[in-house]
């Protein structure tokens, strides 16, 4: 859309505007897409967003609406019904739901807009489900136990797992860490650009510190021969760049085969696990969340849910008054 060509904006009850510039669906996207990415957005975000606007788009055609400006906050109400008639989860609708408050956000932004019709809409009530897989300390020690230390690979591993899980970060945040974000001495990691853009320093666990220094000093130097100005601090034992993020899957999954572990691994995986292990070990819901990086609260409360049982279970076996016969 081009502000040369475009028309006043209206979204009036008492008009229905149905023409005015044609929708360049790729040219909307594109604009979107650039913009995303200048707040730093996960590349998996990004892809998601684009593509739930297409179908967003092709509804809108199919009404005969062919300018995002003509758009009414009724022909929203409309798509959310046809979403809801959907054999989907309310997961599903909502970021469908959201991709197009997002972009009407953006139009907002920009002025090219003088209403946004997508304000007010209510999206589908979600329930947090819970995590679906958490390790046991058990299970986690053979986990991380499970690189071969007396290869560099798996040093590098090591460090990268005892990472994972002394500070639950996630996998993104991971691959773009670089050699300036740790901070071995005082034992803390510099996460840059997390989830909505917010940056955090989380402490390093003594494990984490013990792998990491190992790693730097005898290792990544070998790795990074051909790459001696990249500064990724996980980085591929043949070219020396940082590892992607797919490769850490496989490498996880791997070293879960090899400890015996019949549960599904993913990266997040630690991040469940680390702060699950937190709570029932007494720490403040507080101070997971900001280690988690959360921006609230609710977020983090999932997990207690998941720590109760085991708590619940501990009280019982060795609270004083579970074991007094005594009425």
């Amino acid at each position: 859309m081009h502000e040369e060509n475009a028309k006043p904006f209206g979204n009036d009850a008492d008009t229905d505007t149905r023409t005015g510039v044609d929708l360049d669906e790729e040219a909307v996207i594109n604009a979107y897409r650039d913009y995303l990415k200048t707040l730093k957005r996960d590349p998996s975000t990004i892809k998601g967003y684009a593509s739930d606007l297409r179908r967003f788009f092709a509804f809108m055609r199919k009404k005969g609406i062919a300018d995002l400006r003509s758009v009414k906050r009724s022909d929203i109400r409309e798509y959310q019904t046809e979403l809801m008639g959907m054999t989907w989860t309310a997961h599903t609708i909502h970021a469908h739901l959201r991709a197009v408050r997002r972009l009407y956000e953006f139009l907002d932004d920009q002025g090219r807009i003088l209403m946004n019709p997508a304000v007010g809409i209510r999206m589908p009530k979600l329930e947090r489900a819970l995590p679906r897989t958490v390790l046991t300390r058990s299970e986690m020690r053979k986990l991380l136990n499970a690189p071969d230390t007396s290869m560099p690979v798996g040093i590098r591993d090591r460090a990268m797992l005892e990472v994972f899980y002394s500070t639950g970060i996630r996998l993104a945040e991971l691959c773009h860490l670089t050699i300036h974000d740790v901070d071995l001495p005082n034992g803390y990691l510099r996460i840059n650009s997390g989830k909505g853009c917010k940056d955090r320093v989380v402490p390093l666990g003594k494990k984490a510190r013990k792998y990491l220094n190992e790693y730097l000093r005898h290792v990544r130097g070998k790795f990074t021969h051909r790459n001696r100005e990249g500064r990724a601090l996980f980085v591929g034992n043949r070219d020396g760049r940082a590892l992607k993020d797919v490769y850490v899957r496989v490498l996880i999954k791997e070293h879960a085969r090899r400890a015996g572990i019949k549960k599904k691994i993913s990266p997040h995986v630690f991040r469940h696990t680390c702060a699950t292990h937190m709570l029932e070990g007494g720490a403040d819901i507080s101070q997971v969340q900001r280690l988690l990086g959360h921006v609230l609260i609710n977020t983090t409360q999932i997990y207690t849910r998941v720590a109760q049982p085991d708590v619940k279970k501990t009280h019982s076996k060795t609270h004083p008054r579970e074991k007094d016969k005594d009425a």
